[in-house]
C-alpha cells in the first residue's frame, strides 16, 4: 500500500517527534513512528499506524482506513493529549504521493483515548479514511491504452 509515504509524512512533523522517543535504526536516530507493530526494544511513547484496504465501488478508486495509536505508559497525560491533537492536525486533509497510487488524501474520521487494563496506559486512538485512484486506471481512462504499471 502506501505505508511509505504515510511514515515519511509523519516522522517529518518536528513537533510530532517531540511526543515520542528516539529510536536506532541502522545507527541512525529516528522518531519512534512505526508501521502494523513497534519492534520490542521500542521505547514508550511511540506512534504505530495500520492501512486496510475497503471494498471499492469504483475499480479506479481505492478507499482505506488508517489507524494511528500512540502509546505512553505513566507519564504525561497532557503531553500524550497533545500528540494525538498534532497527529490529526498532521494528517487531516493531507494529501500524500505514492508510485502506486495518485493523489491519496486523508480526512480524519475519529478519535478518542483508549482504555486500558493498567490506569497507567495511555492509549489514543486515531482514525482516518482515505481515497486514492489508481495509477494504472488513470492511466487507461485518460490515454484509453492499457499500461504496464506492476502491483495495480
Amino acid at each position: 500500500m502506501f505505508e511509505s509515504a504515510l511514515l515519511t509524512k509523519l516522522k517529518s512533523d518536528s513537533i510530532l517527534a517531540t511526543y515520542v522517543t528516539e529510536f536506532v535504526i541502522d545507527g541512525s536516530s529516528e522518531p519512534a513512528i512505526f508501521a502494523e507493530f513497534a519492534p520490542e526494544t521500542a521505547q514508550l511513547p511511540y506512534i504505530t499506524f495500520r492501512i486496510t484496504q475497503s471494498s471499492d465501488e469504483v475499480l479506479a478508486i481505492r478507499q482505506f482506513s488508517i489507524f494511528v495509536d500512540y502509546y505512553d505508559y505513566n507519564k504525561s497525560a497532557s503531553n500524550s493529549r497533545k500528540a494525538a491533537e498534532r497527529i490529526e492536525f498532521v494528517l487531516d486533509r493531507s494529501i500524500l504521493e505514492h508510485d502506486r497510487f495518485n493523489c491519496i488524501r486523508l480526512f480524519f474520521f475519529a478519535g478518542s483515548p483508549i482504555q486500558e487494563e493498567d490506569p497507567r496506559s495511555i492509549h489514543y486512538n486515531l482514525q482516518f479514511q482515505a481515497r486514492a485512484g489508481r495509477k494504472k486506471w488513470i492511466n487507461e481512462i485518460v490515454t484509453g491504452t492499457t499500461t504496464t504499471t506492476s502491483g495495480a
